[in-house]
């Protein structure tokens, strides 16, 4: 999710150079309620990872001639459907191991390491657009927020008296653990009057469910049957947004929202992360700092680790977390 949306401030800025230009945006169909409202876009395509699902979308894709594809998020699976465009003009800013098929000629690479946005941004200077700034576009319609604010209403919650824990993670080792999403949820329901809705995808409903029946149900809310852009409304009307880095994390940045981000920098299995997708290059960028919170850190204690440092990284704890969401309240 968070991938898709750094593309929008290169969507932009290509339709401000080119006002009467057609973009179209090829997206898993998952993330395309995330774009609906963007009038930057002239169609969405939405794309399928699995082979079967690629074929039905071949024949729109056959029928118009793109003077440029850029690519700005990749997988090996795009790999099946680039020989099928109808372009002369490819460029991605991933590595050819990623996008086979793709020469090294039509690979950006930036003289340092930089944000995923700038690395978008990087490959649109090849038709000379530049940035006109970097904040991601979501737009929420009047009936996404009535139907939240009608959600609200049926458990006598209103708008800014409570704080939005996204509970899930796209992958297990990005996942806060449960335990002390609990020991927060508590602090937070014993120290101030705001309730607390549990968010996340219908993957996380069990972790939810089992945060949920640990705490008071007249404060909690769960939200894993609502809708994504039923959830990015929530988040805008929530006090503070607290989640790993993940998807939610992403939307709370483009909301312009205040935002606790958790970032791993160790995972249970002493695996060092990436610093490159750490959030000097993943996180917040050019945002009012008023407006976000990073804490990076090992979520768990992991004293089997191989690393001979790994015990001195600092584990986020539920207190750390806790002390930044005060300075926001």
């Amino acid at each position: 999710m968070g991938d898709s949306l750094w593309g929008t401030p290169g969507i932009r800025a290509i339709k401000k150079k080119f006002p009467h230009v057609c973009i179209d945006l090829l997206v898993q169909p998952q993330w395309i309620p995330l774009f609906k409202g963007n009038k930057n876009i002239s169609h969405l395509i939405p794309y399928h990872p699995k082979w079967y699902h690629q074929l039905l979308g071949l024949p729109s894709l056959l029928k118009i001639r793109y003077d440029h594809v850029f690519i700005f998020h990749a997988n090996r699976n795009i790999a099946r459907i680039l020989p099928w465009l109808r372009t002369s003009s490819i460029w991605s800013h991933q590595y050819p191991d990623i996008i086979p098929g793709i020469s090294e000629n039509q690979i950006i690479h930036p003289d340092k390491p930089i944000h995923g946005i700038l690395r978008r941004m990087a490959m649109l200077e090849k038709i000379h657009v530049y940035s006109d700034g970097t904040h991601m576009d979501i737009y929420l319609n009047n009936s996404e927020n009535k139907k939240v604010d009608l959600f609200l209403q049926e458990h006598n919650i209103r708008s800014n008296e409570f704080i939005y824990l996204n509970i899930g993670g796209s992958f297990t080792y990005k996942q806060w653990p449960i335990n002390k999403f609990i020991e927060l949820s508590k602090i937070i329901l014993e120290k101030t009057s705001l309730s607390i809705v549990l968010g996340g995808g219908p993957n996380d409903k069990s972790r939810i469910d089992e945060i949920g029946r640990q705490l008071d149900q007249n404060r909690i809310v769960k939200t894993s049957y609502r809708s994504l852009i039923e959830n990015c409304a929530l988040i805008s009307k929530s006090k503070i947004l607290i989640t790993p880095d993940s998807g939610p994390m992403h939307i709370g940045y483009a909301l312009k929202f205040r935002t606790i981000g958790l970032f791993w920098s160790i995972n249970s299995h002493g695996i060092k992360r990436n610093p490159f997708n750490g959030p000097d290059y993943c996180g917040p960028l050019n945002i009012d700092n008023s407006l976000y919170s990073v804490i990076s850190g090992s979520f768990i204690e992991t004293k089997s680790m191989d690393s001979p440092d790994a015990l001195s990284v600092n584990i986020i704890s539920v207190k750390e977390v806790w002390g930044k969401a005060i300075q926001f309240l």
